[in-house]
């Protein structure tokens, strides 16, 4: 097999998405970073939004994973300076530059770094904090290698007698190292820079050591920054009492960048949330124009800023800041636009939301590649419509590099990118891994792991104390602590731990096994562990960020967590993987253009492709439009151009007018059972793309909607357009007034309707303008909106519509306008926001933007596909950051508007990004599954065939294993691990591998144990699937609750026997809860109906022997419920209290008797 090779041209998220894509698909990949370490912008960020993840947690396992890859090779402190086209390839010259360090003596031991005594501004840090002349960049760089900045350095060479490793080459040339090598094809994947804001001299940046930009402040707000984490004024280090965040830095602005930058927006309302979980009492004032909420979960986001947070937002335009005299505050000077008045408002530190802008070094690589710019300097992609495509054939680009942009986007853009960058379609040979002895046997030897997570546990739990308790436990050996455990170099100590102290078993203490798990099992691994001797303590979601306030609870329950975990280890087995075959097909359910996207990937590579769409035709949602993008083009040009592409596809079934009727199986082996016209048939396929798209929300009770035929929705004005409908007169010089209303049950309320914002409504009023000014030149139109939001090229629109002479009157949600009718027109009367005015508008034509709503169909899809929707109705991804195009469900993905509404564009780059994820497994053939099913001890099995009966796979029956005997016998490859068969058995004859009844006891008993300073004590099971993830999600979301719970993940809540529920009873537990997915929602069918029966039964059995039965709860929580989880403890923890009074006073009676 000829060897593929991909260039990547920068190390940042999105580069290192596209080189993983790649890399698992089989191809080779060069990835080239510029600076010494991957990891890019992200690298520096705190947190990200809207979850407020820790930032490097979500990237660190990324990076680990990309320097760990065989087909990954990492030129880092490295540029292209040359580029000649080979037929469709490249060769290419990489400038190795000089470390000085041999990359491969480096141990990253930072000696040479500590011993320096040359100190200038960290780059990383933004200048805030000095580095030495030898440094690594930060603690989770890879490669973790040091660099001598040569510029900086005395010559001293005291770095070289402290090295250890004899690893620094003082004398090599300055000119470092060209490296000859050919691609197939280049992907960029450059990011971006940021506007310099001293430009703007009002501003006084650089002047005034308390104005700095966001960037900076993120540093100052990071644990590993220069202050640690502490919110200081750079001026004096006091504490800072309040801040002022300034948006639209040199953006909006057609004196700087006329174009609006998408992320500023939603970072600033990431910084004021978490400043205000730094300290609540800083005053946080954030001054915008429109704010513009364009994500996923971002105006709820926002909702919470100002309700939960108290952030006070006011639209306004700054004017200045000036140095307070004789003073460390400074002064801000802006217009307050609802109030119409001048305002000063003096702060301690004022932060700069700067414009994203192109990378210096773009224009070089346009040039070197020859490709072409935009007007901004952004690296153009073929057409509005079609990203990643430029102008040279196999030379793609991907990420901020091409425009402005969030990590989800540049995430499902890179794995697009990934997508056309190879053409590679034949089986991937695994390359052979280096045999590895496993330690099995011998007495136990734990090793525990405390992660700081930077400030996210360590600034809530006592880590010393928790190091304190838990090295005394019998059977550890060793703990230690880590600040960041997951970085690069931390992998690097576990695994001499584990060489060191011969430890056995590894159990890290940290943040959730849903999101890095795999990483610490591979760590394991390469140590000589079984990966399957590895616990993990959820000490972060469900602990440190949901117990803020109450850090002497928070850390008991820690070290109480982490004693759970050392319970379980010690029952751990090594467990074998299992190989599954995957059959090379796909199943794409949508015909929309997402669908569409993700088929021609696909079908490109080879495989065989399904596409289920519900509908006599495909083009989904499009076919509903008249005219798309700001050049309104004709969306049927655009259907018929995907068309084309797939449809003489040999490999091409498309099932038309189709429902699915039921789906089993797992990745590599689907079935889906369909149903049409043609009758009922059965597909199978190795994974599943679900793009079923978004309709129209159908605004009732909405401003008279209903009422009249001038009362419009913007889908049916564009269904007016195309049938050439719209007015009954056809004289284009009788003047009308159109109003446009923004928002109409969209941002609305918790609980009063969608409280999202659907991102493509404004943008879509302007261009319905732009085509009626058009055709109807004296059309007077008037946009009655609460912020218009619109990014990019669109800020260009909107000045665009504003000198058609458009009005623009702003109103806010708790004063909609008032419509009534008047005289064959329509009278509208709006409330300007904090002011006594009220607008009277006449008009002739109202059109109302609506929100795009989750299709027809998604919850039950959601069902049959046991797949998690979020509290609005649209689909959920794996991880909003981290993985934006996977279901936590192996092998089914996700892409266009059923995850969330959004453009054409982005739902045609998120088709290619879900095809590249689906290629993954395909190109593999075999994929692994985790070694989690049941096993029978035929010696106790009495053949009663509950098991049998139990199990809705079919995995387990009755097998003769002699004349006229029968025994029950597990197929491990259909069993799908949820344990109800194991609960089932009267004679305990069912072992559940790696959810044994040894491990879950022993964590029951340790949970249980009672303590006065925890009351009542609670033991909680948590499915895997649903409430274990809601648990987490109110972890991100910070929704607190009581400290008192202590939770076991089991794969499913029918996993938990009533034996399970009794020990907890019988070891101190006051109670018990049980939760789970909702019902019909179960990952394994029929789980919870199965957990309802035995809680009720539970339930009996209690009250028989004395015990409250109101002590055990079922609830139900899905993975979105964060909050619902956090009230559910909430309640069960009031309701435990309650009985306990009421049991004491009933005691107290009896002695006074």
């Amino acid at each position: 097999m000829d060897e593929n090779r991909i260039l990547i041209i920068g190390g940042g998220v999105a580069g290192i998405q596209a080189a993983l894509d790649l890399a698992e698909q089989g191809n080779k990949v060069i990835l080239v970073e510029k600076t010494p370490s991957i990891g890019g912008h992200m690298a520096q960020l705190d947190k990200t939004f809207p979850t407020n993840d820790c930032s490097i947690c979500i990237l660190a396992p990324k990076m680990v994973e990309c320097s760990r890859h065989p087909n990954i090779k990492i030129y880092s402190y490295s540029e292209v300076i040359k580029s000649e086209r080979i037929n469709d390839g490249f060769n290419i010259i990489i400038r190795k530059k000089q470390r000085f360090v041999n990359e491969d003596k480096c141990t990253g031991c930072r000696l040479c770094s500590e011993i320096c005594p040359v100190k200038v501004p960290n780059e990383f840090d933004c200048g805030l904090r000095l580095r030495s002349a030898i440094y690594i960049p930060f603690a989770q760089a890879v490669p973790n290698v040091a660099v001598l900045d040569k510029d900086a350095c005395i010559e001293c060479k005291s770095c070289i007698k402290t090295c250890p490793a004899d690893a620094i080459e003082f004398d090599n040339p300055s000119r470092g190292e060209e490296i000859q090598l050919f691609v197939n094809s280049v992907i960029i994947a450059t990011g971006f820079d940021l506007f310099d804001p001293s430009k703007i001299k009002r501003y006084n940046y650089g002047k005034f050591k308390n104005v700095i930009t966001g960037l900076e402040f993120e540093r100052l707000m990071c644990a590993s920054g220069p202050s640690g984490g502490k919110l200081i004024r750079l001026s004096d280090g006091e504490a800072v009492k309040d801040i002022v965040i300034v948006h639209c830095v040199g953006s909006r602005n057609i004196n700087y960048k006329e174009y609006c930058s998408r992320i500023c927006c939603m970072y600033a309302t990431k910084q004021a949330i978490i400043t205000k979980e730094h300290d609540q009492s800083i005053n946080v004032n954030v001054l915008y124009n429109d704010m513009r909420a364009y994500g996923k979960g971002f105006q709820e986001y926002i909702n919470r800023a100002e309700q939960d947070y108290n952030v006070n937002y006011i639209k306004s335009y700054p004017y200045s800041v000036e140095q307070v005299p004789n003073s460390e505050k400074v002064e801000v000077t802006f217009e307050n636009v609802e109030t119409g008045k001048l305002e000063k408002h003096r702060t301690d530190l004022v932060v700069l939301c700067t414009a994203i802008i192109p990378p210096k070094s773009t224009k070089d690589l346009c040039k070197l590649f020859e490709i072409e710019n935009d007007d901004y300097g952004f690296i153009k992609s073929l057409d509005s419509i079609e990203p990643i495509i430029t102008n040279q054939k196999n030379v793609f680009v991907v990420g901020a590099c091409e425009s402005p942009k969030d990590i989800p986007d540049s995430v499902a853009e890179a794995s697009a990118g990934a997508s056309f960058a190879t053409e590679r379609n034949e089986i991937i040979e695994e390359s052979k891994k280096e045999e590895v002895q496993h330690k099995i046997s011998g007495d136990l030897r734990i090793g525990v792991f405390v992660c700081h997570c930077g400030t996210n546990i360590g600034g809530v739990v006592d880590i010393q104390e928790v190091l304190d308790e838990i090295k005394n436990e019998p059977d550890v050996v060793y703990t230690t602590d880590n600040l960041y455990t997951c970085s690069s170099d931390s992998q690097v100590l576990i695994k001499e731990a584990i060489k060191n102290y011969n430890l056995n078993r590894v159990i890290v203490s940290s943040c959730t096994p849903r999101t890095h798990e795999s990483l610490f099992r591979k760590t394991c691994e390469e140590a000589g562990l079984n990966p399957y001797l590895f616990e993990f303590a959820n000490i972060r979601e469900q602990c440190s960020w949901v117990h803020m306030q109450e850090p002497k609870k928070a850390t008991q329950k820690a070290i109480n967590l982490i004693r759970m975990s050392i319970s379980r280890a010690r029952f751990l087995k090594p467990q074998t993987e299992i190989e599954v075959d995957v059959n090379p097909s796909s199943v794409i359910i949508g015909g929309g253009i997402s669908g569409m996207a993700a088929a021609r990937v696909i079908l490109d590579k080879g495989f065989k492709v399904d596409l289920i769409e519900r509908d006599s035709k495909l083009g989904g949602y499009l076919n509903k439009l008249y005219a798309i993008n700001n050049d309104l083009e004709d969306p049927q040009l655009i259907i018929e151009n995907f068309k084309n592409k797939i449809i003489d596809n040999p490999n091409l079934t498309i099932h038309k007018e189709t429902i699915i009727k039921e789906i089993s199986g797992s990745i590599g082996d689907f079935q889906i059972k369909i149903e049409n016209d043609e009758g009922a048939s059965e597909l199978n396929s190795g994974t599943i793309i679900v793009a079923t798209g978004a309709r129209e929300f159908l605004p009732e009770g909405y401003f008279n909607y209903g009422s009249s035929k001038a009362i419009l929705t913007q889908t049916e004005l564009h269904q007016k357009l195309k049938n050439n409908s719209l007015f009954n007169e056809k004289n284009e010089d009788i003047k009308r007034k159109v109003v446009f209303i923004q928002c109409v049950g969209a941002r609305s309320k918790e609980n009063e309707g969608n409280t999202y914002c659907s991102n493509i409504c404004c943008a879509n009023t302007l261009r319905l303008i732009k085509i009626l000014k058009n055709q109807f030149p004296n059309i007077d139109p008037i946009v009655v909106y609460r912020d218009i939001s619109v990014y990019y090229r669109d800020e260009i629109l909107y000045r665009e519509v504003r000198s058609l002479g458009t009005t623009f009157i702003k109103y806010d949600r708790e004063n909609p306008p008032e419509i009534n009718n008047e005289d064959e027109k329509f009278k509208i009367e709006i409330r300007i926001p904090n002011r006594k005015e009220v607008a009277h508008v006449l008009s002739d034509l109202i059109i109302l933007a609506v929100p795009l709503i989750s299709a027809e169909g998604t919850t039950n899809l959601s069902k049959l596909l046991k797949i998690p929707q979020s509290y609005n109705g649209f689909f959920l991804e794996a991880h909003v950051k981290h993985r934006p195009l996977d279901f936590s469900t192996d092998g089914i993905y996700l892409c266009g508007t059923c995850q969330s509404p959004k453009t054409i564009k982005e739902s045609i780059f998120q088709g290619y990004g879900a095809a590249s994820r689906a290629l993954v497994p395909l190109l593999k053939t075999r994929v692994k599954a985790e070694p989690i099913y049941a096993e029978v001890d035929q010696k106790k099995c009495i053949s009663c065939e509950i098991c049998e009966l139990t199990c809705p796979f079919a995995a387990i029956k009755l097998e003769e294993v002699s004349e006229n005997e029968y025994k029950a016998s597990v197929n491990p490859i259909m069993c799908k691990g949820c344990g109800a068969c194991a609960s089932a058995c009267p004679v305990n004859a069912i072992t559940m591998r790696h959810f044994t009844d040894e491990e879950i006891k022993s964590m029951i008993d340790t949970a249980a144990v009672h303590k006065k300073d925890i009351e009542p004590r609670i033991v909680s099971f948590l499915c895997n699937w649903c409430s274990y993830a809601g648990a987490d999600n109110a972890g991100v979301s910070r929704f607190q609750y009581p400290p008192n719970i202590r939770p076991i993940r089991v794969m499913c809540s029918a996993r938990i026997s009533i034996n399970h529920i009794l020990e907890a009873f019988k070891a101190g537990a006051e109670g018990v809860l049980v939760t789970g997915c909702h019902l019909g929602d179960c990952h394994y069918l029929t789980g919870n109906f199965k957990t309802q029966r035995r809680v009720k039964l539970a339930k009996e059995i209690l009250k028989n022997v004395g015990i409250d039965p109101e002590r055990l709860q079922l609830s139900w929580c899905s993975a979105s419920e964060g909050n619902i989880f956090a009230k559910i403890v909430k309640d069960f923890t009031e309701k435990i209290k309650s009985i306990n009074e009421m049991e004491a006073k009933k005691v107290e009676q009896e002695l006074v008797l």
